[in-house]
């Protein structure tokens, strides 16, 4: 059977139909992800084997697809280590008791979102932030009996902040890349839609606290408590940092993720060893199981049973089936109609920059895959913004403001998967308070709308 190229309307409703059973299916039903996943799979697959693919050619689409995830998923595991092994070494723990004593529960969201963004800053890095000092700033939350939801979101705010504009981190290279542009006309172009972003997420993370901290007095009372269990379960020795200073200097140093996350590990593993006076033996199965603990204070038990390998395995099912599912879409030709039907449509360069920055948030729907997003949503623009003579840092700017920072927002997103994972706390549950993802790309688009900061060639 000859080869047929979907129409957009065969897209729009494909699309449609693909977002309509993941979010009820996620929302109303609670149905599993990887099953919902698998289940748009076999519809973009049928549809596909109609429009003349073979078999073969529709599982090699799902196998490509696969392909490109395995370094994701070979960080995911690897943090799955590093967080179980954080926590028995007393890392984890330490950051939670340093935090409770330094920051006033009336100061901890515009805080968790401060730390983040200078640690992804420093670092490049949104997992590793996440997974190190975001898990002890959650677990700090409820400590003081703060939704963990609302400062997970705080945590990923700040961790895409730094994730976006630190010239160490993996986006900020890669759209600079794909636009053929240089990483430090991007970094200066971000700053005008980046900056006032972050502006009035600090200001909602704010507003927010002074909401929900009626009663500082009662919290303070409570959190005594709470330091005396910490204390009590764990030697709270300065050297615990030592794991997490493995990984800080590592990072700056500019190790390979996967090298950075196993020796902070190994650090952890050697720490909670020596200093927390466990067995190697019981250190090593909480790496690949997660950790157990058991005292009298709930809150306590709740914020440290977590972490290790297995943690992570229904976060990798779910990127398994989504990246496949997103090799469908390539290989069946949609975002190619996608792209040519789109493109006849733009007139301005306002629309193009605009289609731009919403495409990148549709791809990371579609792709479930940042990089995927910022590769694909490039090459469908790059000549577009070449014929419209616009700055290349235009197309890497809008890429960043749609691609990177939504990311966390998709539950079936490898991004949005592991932020669950790590942080303890589902995607859609810290969604509404990740202020800066969500205000990021409306910022970009309002500021495009009314034609502030576009840059020609000739300017």
């Amino acid at each position: 059977m000859k080869k047929k190229l979907p129409s957009f309307f065969d897209c729009i409703a494909l699309l449609t139909i693909t977002i309509i059973l993941l979010f009820t299916g996620t929302v109303l039903f609670k149905i599993p992800i990887p099953l919902l996943l698998i289940i748009a799979a076999t519809l973009a697959g049928i549809k596909s084997y109609f429009l003349g693919h073979n078999w073969s050619e529709i599982e090699g689409s799902i196998v490509n697809g696969i392909k490109g995830t395995l370094p994701a998923i070979m960080i995911l595991l690897t943090v799955g280590i590093l967080s179980g092994s954080f926590i028995a070494s007393g890392t984890i723990p330490l950051l939670i008791d340093y935090g409770l004593k330094l920051i006033h529960p009336s100061w901890i969201l515009p805080a968790a979102y401060i730390v983040c963004c200078i640690s992804s800053l420093v670092i490049g890095s949104s997992w590793t932030t996440a997974a190190t000092i975001g898990v002890a700033l959650v677990g700090m939350a409820g400590a003081m009996h703060i939704s963990p939801a609302i400062c997970a979101g705080a945590v990923v705010s700040g961790a895409y902040f730094g994730d976006k504009l630190s010239p160490l981190s993996d986006t900020t290279n890669l759209a600079p890349g794909v636009s053929e542009t240089d990483l430090f006309s991007h970094i200066r172009a971000m700053m005008a839609t980046t900056i006032p972003a972050w502006s009035l997420a600090l200001t909602g993370f704010i507003v927010l606290n002074i909401y929900i901290v009626p009663d500082t007095t009662t919290r303070i009372e409570h959190i005594e408590s709470l330091l005396q269990t910490l204390e009590s379960s764990f030697n709270l020795h300065p050297v615990t940092i030592l794991p997490l200073a493995v990984v800080f200097i590592m990072a700056l140093v500019r190790f390979p993720a996967v090298v950075i996350l196993l020796s902070g590990s190994t650090a952890a593993i050697l720490v909670g060893w020596l200093a927390q006076s466990q067995s190697l033996l019981s250190v090593l199965q909480y790496a690949y199981s997660g950790y157990t603990i058991h005292t009298n204070n709930e809150i306590i038990n709740n914020l440290l049973n977590r972490g290790g390998i297995v943690s992570f395995l229904e976060t990798t099912l779910i990127i398994l089936c989504a990246t496949g599912l997103g090799g469908i879409w390539e290989s069946g030709g949609y975002i190619t109609s996608l792209h040519d039907n789109l493109l006849h449509k733009i007139k301005t360069s306002r629309m193009l920059i605009i289609s731009t920055v919403i495409t990148a948030v549709i791809s990371n729907i579609i792709m479930a895959e940042q990089y995927l997003s910022i590769v694909m949503t490039g090459r469908i623009y790059k000549d577009a913004y070449k014929r419209k003579k616009l700055q290349p840092f235009m197309l890497s700017r809008s890429l960043e403001d749609g691609g990177t920072v939504t990311s966390p927002l998709v539950p079936w997103n490898s991004c949005g998967a592991f932020m669950s994972s790590a942080l303890g706390v589902p995607t859609l549950h810290y969604l509404p308070f990740a202020f800066f993802n969500l205000v990021m790309p409306v910022v970009a688009i309002v500021l495009t709308a009314f034609g502030l900061f576009i840059y020609r060639k000739n300017d």
